[in-house]
């Protein structure tokens, strides 16, 4: 999503050409650029730049004072800072004001390219979430005033088709169109097929007078009109009357068919006689909706399904649109949580390495120097065993802030599933682990990184194998089904309880002991399998056990055949 605009702080004009002629300009970035730290500053302030790459030594304020003033002022923009080799110190000073990355002098363009994507992906996910906010809020303004209309109308119609006396539910359908409208006289009329005539059904403040014998040609009358064209009619009299019929005027007018099908079977109307308020294209749209009731009523339950049905239809696009949206802004969600979590891991783990290493280093040498039976070496062999651990879960934090993205060629899933097995087959053995085998012998090739995938499934594999600490069966099964491939792992451990899990793919959740886990494995595997552009399922009863599905997308052009799954014992 090329486009975002870079400001460049450098003091040097080889190194700005180079950036902004090499890199920025030839992948679509826009940019503008400041040659000291304070023009750099009062850019970043006041043309609010989505990223800033910016030397660490320059006139006038130096990168760490810029950073520094930006960190004062509140600032969200992310910055890349530019370094020689030798001051990693002063990057991670920079990391604690507020950094995203930094970048070795000299460095090529593949290099400077994966920073600044690094550094943008948090702006990106920023502008994508407003984007689905406003989204939500525009179909929500566009359902309330849709929904509020429909609840108008299904009030009036619910109570039209729950009467079943014909002459009620007409002259209802009349009083409700009176009321919508705000008219002050409302008429229903039927076409009388044996006289070609529109004859009164139903009227409200017409007057017995009128009321009583009310009849009209179709062929000299705007109610026949209607009926010739099927079209409502609208129209304010101003100066002038309106006759309805000889002796009969009005200042407004408003006429909508009734339907049967294809057939118009009478006229719906209503007018103002005294009043000069005239009628709006809302108010045919109302009535319009109650001639639709009244002909409901007229031709029974046929016409009243369908508009039963319409209410379903309507009310299930509702429900699918917000499950829709529900899941849209979960996924946004879990990616914020996973980049905010891994640039904080990758902070940490960068902290605590080297103070780790100096620990393993002296206690290793001096355990190579005491003799065997020196007091000593048993509590230094434990500081060796407790560091080595703390150097594991210092890696698996910068393997999770550090995804690197897969090198994907295409990959024959049962062989990396085989060679994972391979790993820890005999110390699952140990743990008296039976593992039973169904791989599909045609299953189609995917897209993947095969050291990837495997990291996926070894990790699977021992959740499972901690899942069952007095042993059990674990069941490894491949499939294909439409245009994904399925791998699946189900064990028969304890289960997972339905409270965790939605949690068990956070980064650093774990129900094992203090010492046993760091909660990144399954947060690592499913980073993996997403930038895959794949699923992982989980399904899980307490006390019955776990399954795992992850399911990979097929490669294009690989027809799907029958398949013939075969247990391997």
């Amino acid at each position: 999503m090329a486009g975002e605009k870079v400001l460049v702080v450098d003091d040097r004009d080889d190194s700005i050409q180079f950036l902004t002629e090499y890199i920025l300009e030839p992948n679509g970035y826009e940019y503008i650029i400041a040659k000291d730290g304070e023009t750099g500053l009062r850019k970043a302030l006041t043309e609010d730049p989505d990223l800033i790459i910016m030397d660490l030594k320059m006139p006038k304020m130096t990168g760490l004072e810029v950073l520094a003033a930006l960190r004062e002022r509140q600032s969200t923009i992310p910055v890349i800072l530019m370094t020689f080799h030798g001051s990693e110190e002063t990057a991670v000073q920079a990391f604690r004001l507020g950094a995203r990355d930094y970048v070795i002098k000299p460095y090529d363009t593949q290099e400077m390219l994966e920073s600044i994507e690094r550094a943008l992906t948090e702006v990106r996910l920023r502008a994508e979430r407003d984007r689905l906010t406003q989204n939500i809020m525009r179909v929500n303004r566009q359902l309330e005033r849709r929904v509020k209309e429909l609840s108008i109308l299904y009030s009036i119609g619910k109570s039209v088709t729950t009467l079943l006396d014909q002459e009620k539910v007409l002259n209802r359908i009349v009083e409700a169109a009176v009321y919508v409208t705000g008219a002050e006289e409302g008429t229903l009329m039927l076409v009388d097929k044996d006289s070609g005539e529109l004859y009164m059904r139903a009227a409200r403040g017409l007057g017995e007078k009128y009321a009583r014998g009310f009849r009209l040609r179709v062929e000299d009358s705007i109610a026949g009109q209607v009926v010739r064209t099927g079209q409502p009619f609208l129209e304010s009299g101003d100066a002038q009357r309106l006759k309805v019929k000889t002796g009969y005027l009005v200042k407004s007018l408003m006429y909508v068919p009734l339907k049967a099908g294809q057939e118009v079977i009478g006229v719906l109307s209503v007018d103002n006689k005294v009043s000069n308020t005239p009628f709006t294209e809302s108010d045919v749209y109302l009535l319009s909706a109650l001639a639709d009731y009244a002909s409901i009523a007229i031709v029974n339950a046929r016409l009243y399904t369908e508009v039963k049905s319409f209410s379903e239809e309507l009310e299930q696009k509702v429900v699918e649109r917000t499950k829709e949206l529900q899941e849209a802004q979960e996924q946004l969600i879990q990616s914020e949580k996973l980049a905010s979590i891994g640039q904080l891991a990758a902070g940490v783990a960068h902290e605590l390495n080297n103070p780790i290493s100096v620990m393993l280093g002296f206690s290793q040498a001096i355990l190579r120097k005491l003799p065997e039976d020196d007091p000593l070496r048993k509590p230094l062999a434990t500081i060796e065993r407790e560091g080595l651990r703390c150097k594991g879960i210092i890696q698996n934090l910068l393997d999770f802030a550090r995804r690197s993205k897969p090198s994907l060629q295409p990959t024959n899933v049962n062989e990396v599933l085989e060679a994972a097995c391979a790993l820890i087959e005999h110390q699952i053995s140990l743990d008296n682990v039976v593992v039973t085998k169904g791989y599909d012998p045609h299953l189609p090739q995917v897209l993947a990184d095969a050291n990837q995938l495997q990291q996926v499934f070894v990790n699977i594999i021992i959740n499972a194998r901690d899942a069952m600490p007095r042993g059990g069966t674990l069941r490894l099964i491949t499939r294909s089904l439409g245009d994904e491939v399925h791998i699946i792992f189900s064990d028969t451990g304890i289960g997972i309880p339905p409270e965790n899990i939605k949690r068990i793919f956070d980064p650093f959740f774990t129900t094992k002991e203090v010492g046993q886990g760091t909660g990144l494995g399954l947060s690592v595997s499913y980073g993996i399998v997403e930038q895959h552009g794949g699923t992982i399922e989980v399904k899980s009863e307490v006390g019955v056990g776990t399954t795992f599905i992850v399911k990979l997308p097929v490669m294009q052009g690989k027809a799907v055949e029958e398949q013939e799954v075969f247990l391997v014992q």
